[in-house]
């Protein structure tokens, strides 16, 4: 497993639409990206206005993980090929291919999520403090759709293997300075007294259905283990991560 550090507005990875023999400008590009927004956008709302989704929220999502400290044997070996990275309020298991990149505030140097990195797609973690009773993603989420639409994307729910799944679409500038658009998807499970968020981007952000890379990622989302710790937070609190003793990260 790779460490690398990754500046807090650096962009996830993208996703690679067309093929070798497939050449597109980047108006046409966009374009097409543009068109796809807007048909998914209405499709979201279609798949919205079918959830239940005050049944899917009162659902627990847990059965095969994620994992709170209390709930699992560390002494236990993971399986071949796999190894637990201990980042404090996470303990995330890394698999064969996947690189550990920890984003890092700029302005505190306080590292406030992991992503993990296979080919073409990502998974960004991070945990934070949740009321005793839950209900905290109901909120949020509404939050996150208005953020969205504000910032001239477009958000939709829709069920996923951990209940409100929620897909956006938010416009970026690449860093040759063009602009287009950014597909994700979010995967939260609340436990005792924290949350847990899972963002897929690049090729997994795009794709239907559970077959790889969505899998290998979703298997690693399940297998994170949450250290809450005891300390008094508020619901929403970033909970603190760490590097390791025995890691030095890549440059």
């Amino acid at each position: 497993m790779i460490f690398r550090r990754r500046p807090k507005n650096a962009p996830a990875p993208e996703v690679e639409e067309t093929s070798e023999a497939e050449e597109t400008t980047p108006e046409e590009s966009d374009a097409e990206v543009s068109d796809a927004a807007e048909s998914g956008e209405g499709e979201g709302e279609s798949a919205e206005a079918e959830l239940d989704i005050e049944t899917l929220d009162s659902l627990d999502w847990r059965g095969a993980g994620p994992w709170d400290i209390t709930e699992i044997d560390l002494d236990l070996e993971p399986l071949p090929g796999r190894a637990r990275i201990d980042l404090g309020s996470m303990i995330i298991t890394g698999f064969g291919g996947a690189e550990l990149r920890l984003q890092v505030a700029e302005e505190t140097q306080q590292i406030i999520s992991a992503m993990l990195i296979h080919g073409d797609s990502a998974l960004e973690l991070g945990a934070y403090a949740a009321p005793r009773s839950g209900g905290l993603w109901p909120e949020l989420r509404e939050e996150i759709i208005e953020a969205a639409t504000e910032a001239g994307g477009s958000a939709a729910l829709v069920e996923g293997p951990f209940g409100v799944e929620l897909r956006r679409i938010l416009p970026v500038t690449t860093p040759d300075g063009e602009q287009g658009y950014q597909p994700s998807r979010m995967w939260v499970v609340e436990g005792p007294r924290w949350l847990l968020r899972g963002i897929l981007y690049g090729q997994a952000a795009v794709l239907e259905g559970l077959e790889p890379p969505v899998s290998d990622l979703l298997t690693a989302f399940r297998e994170v283990v949450v250290r809450r710790g005891d300390e008094a937070k508020a619901p929403g609190d970033l909970l603190p991560l760490s590097i390791p003793a025995d890691v030095e990260p890549a440059g």
